[in-house]
């Protein structure tokens, strides 16, 4: 039955890659079909006509640049957290240590404590960051080459029509 989900997945990833290419070569025709201006390379198109494309094209990206979006507003609220965190356990370490200053080793184990959490709060922070860079960089990379690629049909299309 995952198998079956799955094929559903490809073919929904296929047909959105379809319907994007099918968005893009409208735009292209909206582009192509404008009024050129006399002497120029230049062109006037129907402001609203390449708007509703590019709306469509936005709506219609893959699900990869979405959850990369995501991915990196979580990361930044995770380090958000962690820093507030890591704050929060500063300043109630400070005002421990303020209640304790007439004992010496409890003030010391105190601000060792404090600092092992702040260590370990920014680690963890850092290796979310990280991972959640890696990942959202990949899936980037990923839309990027998709999109150079469409590029090159989209100039190679141009190319052919003159």
């Amino acid at each position: 039955m995952e198998e079956y989900g799955a094929q559903d997945n490809v073919r929904s990833n296929r047909s959105s890659e379809t319907d994007l290419f099918e968005l893009l070569d409208q735009l292209q025709e909206t582009v192509t079909q404008a009024k050129g201006l006399p002497f120029s390379d230049n062109c006037v198109v129907d402001r609203q006509d390449v708007l509703y494309w590019i709306n469509q094209i936005r709506e219609n990206l893959p699900e990869e640049v979405r959850q990369a979006r995501w991915i990196v507003e979580q990361n930044r609220q995770i380090v958000a957290s962690a820093r507030q965190k890591a704050e929060s356990i500063l300043r109630e370490t400070e005002q421990r240590s303020a209640i304790m200053v007439d004992e010496h080793e409890i003030t010391l184990r105190a601000r060792e404590m404090a600092q092992a959490s702040i260590d370990q709060a920014n680690q963890a922070a850092w290796q979310i960051r990280v991972a959640s860079t890696d990942y959202a960089r990949q899936r980037l990379t990923e839309i990027e080459n998709q999109l150079t690629e469409m590029l090159v049909k989209v100039q190679k299309n141009k190319k052919e029509l003159k």
